[in-house]
């Protein structure tokens, strides 16, 4: 239901909440209004807020103290600056001050530095909700589709330098050091000279040896899954690291292959409006495992679940397949491969697993010799977030393949014969490759650039979302939502152009 904000605000207004310097009378606002364009960006803001429901927000004030500033004036003008890229609390409080647009969005208020900051945390148990809200209106005014959409994701700098990366070793080091001088503030003896990197004051130290602490259970987590890996994947500890000033985030490549600590940032873009139906942030260098927590997220959001979902090929393994068939989900992406990449077969001379021919009822590999390979055993590979797959080994006798006129194309370095690998759920994979192999699968998929793609250019480029604001995941997460919930509402407000000034008349 759409509730005006004059009666979302009621008589706790008076109670809890300062009235902001100006009214809608106020000679000052309407010498501001008088400029503004009718679709005048902040005017889509002021419109597109005031179509929220606001309660929760609201509620979340004790009243107790102070009178605090309007939360909606303070909502609307946080976008509106979101929008601009302005992604700082810190720029938000200078802009309020300087900005005449945000003089007319918030009626004249100024709120302080720390006001701002506490703002954005307080924004973040709501921002779902919001999301949904503006979301289920365009739905009821059939703006939005929702049932072909694109799902992709990319890396975003975390807020954490490149350049102190800590392996166990020498976060150990630094614990130990960091521990002593603790001990030595507790006794008032404090050593005269300090290395660099430890804190300056007895207090910044102890909140420093809570940090390091998160640092060290977080790599010990990363130590653990390093372990869980086959053999041939695995790291050397010493190569294992983590960022200490923000231990949430990954370690890997960014776009400019430099390695940073990064998190990584999810869309899941309607195909046939601008509407970004779900997103989340995770703290992972790459988009695998995230397919079925991203289709959480759009029922979750939207109500629900898509049709048809057009990826990347990191999005399309074996288990993917399996999970995306169980909910009812068509996934359209490459195999194996990247959709940027051109097939290149005089580089991969090998006879590919196309070549062999599967018979069902011998539950066997056929070569294109008419060979058997025959199976030999059954591995279990772990793969992302804990889970496994089962993978068949079929193994072709070997004197027969070292005798063949193939075998400079099928097995040239192998004296034991041609092995292949058969993923339990094979008989996916296979139907997944011809129907990508089709026409109407490819046209379709060619709406994936020119949807999803942009929307990352988008945030990055025009709301300089290229770096998280602000360290840990809970912050990643909070310029996420706002991002896209400023986004959405954007979208929306188009539709409400010329539908008449707001209804807040409080």
């Amino acid at each position: 239901m759409m509730i005006g904000c004059r009666r979302r605000l009621g008589k706790d207004a008076g109670n809890k909440f300062a009235p902001p310097p100006w009214e809608r009378s106020s000679a000052e606002w309407l010498r501001i209004d008088q400029q503004l364009e009718a679709d005048h960006l902040a005017r889509r803001i002021d419109r597109g807020v005031d179509r929220l429901d606001l309660t929760p927000l609201l509620a979340s004030y004790a009243g107790r103290g102070s009178k605090a500033c309007r939360p909606d004036l303070m909502l609307k003008m946080a976008l509106f600056e979101i929008q601009r890229g302005r992604v700082s609390p810190a720029q938000w409080y200078l802009d309020a001050k300087e900005n005449l647009v945000l003089h007319w969005l918030g009626r004249g208020l100024q709120p302080a530095r720390s006001v701002w900051y506490t703002f954005a945390f307080r924004m973040h148990p709501f921002l779902d909700g919001w999301n949904q809200e503006v979301l289920h209106q365009a739905h009821e005014q059939g703006q939005v589709g929702g049932q072909r959409v694109a799902l992709d994701g990319t890396t975003v700098e975390a807020n954490a330098s490149r350049y102190r990366l800590l392996n166990h070793q020498q976060l150990q080091q630094r614990r130990q050091v960091l521990e002593e001088t603790v001990q030595a503030d507790d006794r008032g003896r404090t050593p005269p000279a300090l290395p660099y990197w430890l804190a300056k004051t007895p207090e910044t130290r102890r909140w420093q040896r809570e940090q390091y602490q998160v640092a060290q259970t977080r790599l010990a987590e990363r130590l653990a899954d390093n372990q869980k890996r086959p053999p041939s994947q695995r790291q050397e500890e010493k190569n294992i690291r983590i960022s200490v000033s923000d231990p949430d985030a990954a370690l890997g490549k960014d776009k400019h292959k430099v390695f940073r600590p990064l998190y990584n940032v999810q869309y899941v873009r309607d195909v046939d409006s601008p509407f970004i139906l779900a997103y989340d942030t995770f703290a992972r260098g790459s988009d695998t495992g995230t397919l079925m927590p991203m289709l959480a997220r759009t029922q979750q959001l939207t109500g629900r679940t898509p049709q048809q979902v057009l990826v990347d090929s990191g999005y399309v393994t074996a288990l993917d397949l399996a999970d995306a068939q169980q909910v009812g989900v068509e996934l359209y992406g490459p195999w194996k491969e990247n959709d940027y990449t051109e097939k290149d077969t005089a580089s991969a001379p090998q006879l590919g697993k196309d070549q062999f021919h599967w018979d069902q009822r011998r539950r066997a590999y056929r070569c294109p010799q008419r060979q058997p390979l025959k199976l030999v055993g059954v591995q279990t590979r772990p793969r992302s977030l804990g889970r496994t797959e089962k993978i068949e080994i079929y193994r072709a006798d070997a004197a027969t393949c070292n005798r063949c006129p193939l075998k400079a194309r099928c097995c040239p370095k192998s004296q034991s014969g041609r092995n292949l690998s058969r993923s339990e759920h094979e008989g996916l994979i296979e139907a997944h490759r011809r129907k990508m192999d089709g026409a109407e699968a490819k046209e379709l998929y060619k709406l994936r650039r020119q949807t999803v793609e942009p929307s990352f250019g988008d945030a990055k480029q025009h709301r300089n979302f290229r770096r998280v604001n602000g360290r840990g995941l809970l912050k990643a997460k909070i310029q996420t939502a706002l991002t896209v919930l400023a986004h959405n509402l954007w979208a929306f407000a188009k539709s409400l152009v010329g539908a008449g000034p707001s209804n807040d008349t409080t």
